[in-house]
């Protein structure tokens, strides 16, 4: 049971959003094509202690679909923290996912003690996936590649490979499936070809919130290389690796959650570590 959706208005756009909780704030972001639905468990789980707020992204799930210009990371950013004021999140802890971890962190770079804790799961970071999200925005290429993403993507963003692996994880595979088909070719085109606008390298020394980076070893979205390029650059930052795929909070929602939590309230996190700076392994990702 996913908690009910509200209503604001930001930027002149209608945004909805899911409330869970009572506690200290913490504002939830998700990644492309998907919806707030994708953080329903972890909200459950972080309820008792937190005010869990989850919102979808223009363009995503049920909120308001702009058109093609209004879409940028720094637009994103601006109406997220536009969102938290709104909703009087005083210094909340913020939650990313892949596109959303980009959000969160560029959040974080302009920061200002706005921010308790920043956690980015399988974060872009440097606009680099496995695909290119640059094929996106090409109409002639990026249309067919979204209509059989509907029915591929899940496969890659999960562990999740059918309905015959059990009941819950077939309501995941639906959900995948049906926040897909919420956004519109100009949402997810737009959006990805802005990440792939968008280099955070520069800003990630200068962040100052404590940080940590969720990875999924086996992850066939976003390359690994990324978040550890975010835990080498963020000063202090910590990550844990999980055997999983691009969807932590869907295929080991426990241990993900568990993770979160123990960060979130100041506790050491099992199996996180720091990540030494590497010039080698940096070049790979920085342009």
């Amino acid at each position: 049971m996913y908690s009910p959706l509200q209503s604001i208005t930001l930027d002149g756009l209608q945004v909805k959003y899911r409330v869970q909780g009572e506690g200290p704030g913490v504002l939830m972001v998700h990644g492309w094509a998907s919806s707030s639905r994708m953080w329903q468990r972890m909200m459950d789980d972080l309820g008792s202690r937190y005010r869990c707020v989850a919102l979808d992204l223009p363009g995503f799930g049920d909120s308001e679909k702009p058109g093609d210009t209004w879409y940028s990371m720094s637009g994103y950013v601006r109406l997220v923290n536009q969102f938290t004021q709104a909703l009087g999140l005083h210094r909340p802890a913020v939650i990313g996912h892949s596109m959303g971890g980009m959000i969160a962190i560029a959040m974080a770079a302009e920061d200002g003690g706005r921010l308790s804790r920043l956690i980015a799961i399988n974060p872009v970071v440097t606009g680099r996936t496995y695909l290119d999200l640059r094929m996106l925005a090409n109409p002639r290429l990026g249309w067919p590649m979204l209509k059989l993403g509907r029915w591929f993507w899940p496969l890659t963003t999960s562990d999740v490979v059918g309905p015959w692996l059990g009941h819950e994880r077939s309501l995941q595979l639906k959900r995948i499936r049906e926040d897909w088909g919420k956004s519109t070719p100009i949402s997810a085109m737009a959006t990805a070809r802005a990440m792939g606008q968008c280099d955070l390298t520069p800003l990630l020394p200068r962040i100052a919130t404590c940080t940590l980076i969720v990875l999924g070893s086996r992850d066939l979205t976003a390359p690994n290389a990324e978040g550890k390029l975010a835990a080498r650059r963020i000063p202090g930052a910590r990550t844990v690796m999980f055997p999983t795929g691009h969807l932590p909070t869907d295929d080991m929602p426990d241990e993900t959650n568990a993770a979160v939590e123990s960060f979130l309230a100041g506790e050491p996190v099992a199996a996180a570590e720091r990540l030494q700076s590497s010039a080698q392994e940096d070049s790979i990702w920085t342009r």
